[in-house]
């Protein structure tokens, strides 16, 4: 067992094998010992780190640092103490979720990543939604911008991210290319979205924008932001093992073996982790990462509604070859543990040079229109 404290927190991780670095992390249900085969398959390749979150396993339980950014600041935090510059990440539920904000933050950090499980839910807006970071025609030009995001419009701030609107201008702000790197300074005619996919270093602004086009998509990206919180309700009145509960039978060994970890975890850790929660933010943000990205789901998540086209359409819209969703038959909220092939499909996603090489049979492919 090996711990070490970030911010007067004690965090437990382990850590098996030589090479290059990957990091598991864990969601709501149990803590870092499902990993344990999968670490056990490929640390004969790579350096496997896996920990316990706040909140969980043998780390500390503050719930001041239950939330999804405090356990990002963690993971940081975790990885610059032990000398991680750059990995690739593969995380579960809420570990997934981390593991989103973790890479829509830190596009030089991640080399790819494989979540699982995650809560997508449907804003309700996605027909008139621009995707986050794709190219749209703007009114009285015929020249192409990227689409401003609905904070750009409106200069709120996101992540401690200072977001500047579509009328101020900054000249040292950078954009993402499609590799690890910013491209340099962008003139005060740039608009940006976040982070693209095969972009020009430099898009410029058309002489004319529909502003009143981007008021109509402020108010309805408002009026999704005072719906319910569907993660909050996804958990509300529940605990810890009564999710467990959900996903397994007691005489299932899957579930003996999670229920161990799971009494050492705080129920608190549920709804703490689900505040501020978007649905259309969580999408945009796993859009906008720009490592190659595999989402796997099981068609029969007790926890999570298996998501629909129009889901699956808005996030891989354009990016097809670096974003791959593969949905599993007979599979409910833990594909490590229900699905056989999980292990070499985790092996062939960390291995390949392309990740839409990946051969696999569950592969979700978008339809022809």
């Amino acid at each position: 067992m090996s711990a070490i404290t970030i911010g007067g927190d004690l965090v437990h991780y382990e850590k098996l094998g030589r090479g290059r670095p990957v990091i598991l992390v864990h969601g709501w249900i149990g803590s870092w010992r499902y990993w344990i085969p999968l670490m056990q398959k490929l640390h004969l390749k790579y350096s496997v780190y896996t920990l316990d979150l706040i909140g969980f396993g043998d780390s500390a339980k503050n719930a001041n640092n239950y939330t999804i950014d405090a356990q990002v600041k963690m993971l940081e935090q975790f990885l610059e103490q032990l000398a991680i510059s750059k990995l690739a990440i593969i995380g579960h539920g809420l570990g997934g979720m981390v593991a989103t904000r973790f890479a829509y933050k830190n596009p030089d950090k991640v080399a790819r990543m494989m979540v699982s499980s995650l809560p997508l839910f449907d804003p309700g807006d996605l027909k008139q939604r621009v995707p986050a970071g794709t190219r749209v025609k703007l009114t009285g030009n015929t020249r192409y911008s990227l689409a401003p995001s609905i904070e750009e419009v409106t200069g709120s701030q996101h992540n401690d991210k200072t977001v500047l609107s579509a009328d101020r201008t900054s000249a040292d702000r950078t954009m993402p290319s499609s590799g690890n790197s910013g491209v340099g300074p962008i003139d005060e005619k740039t608009i940006t979205s976040g982070s693209f996919i095969n972009e020009s270093p430099t898009v410029r602004r058309p002489d004319h924008i529909d502003r009143e086009a981007l008021r109509r998509a402020a108010e309805e990206r408002d009026k999704a932001k005072q719906q319910p919180n569907p993660l909050q309700q996804s958990f509300k009145d529940k605990t810890v093992h009564a999710l467990l509960e959900r996903c397994f039978k007691q005489h299932e060994p899957e579930f003996e073996k999670l229920k161990v970890d799971v009494n050492k975890s705080d129920n608190r850790v549920l709804l703490k982790s689900a505040e501020g929660f978007e649905a259309g933010s969580m999408l945009d943000e796993l859009r906008q990462i720009t490592a190659p990205v595999v989402v796997v789901h099981g068609r029969n998540d007790p926890i999570f509604q298996l998501p629909d086209e129009e889901i699956w359409n808005y996030l891989s819209v354009e990016k097809d070859d670096v974003f791959i969703p593969i949905l599993l038959d007979n599979v409910r909220h833990f594909p490590m543990l229900e699905y056989e092939p999980f292990s070499r499909l985790t092996t062939d996603f960390l291995s390949v040079s392309e990740i839409s090489k990946l051969e696999i049979r569950e592969r979700w492919r978008r339809r022809s229109r």
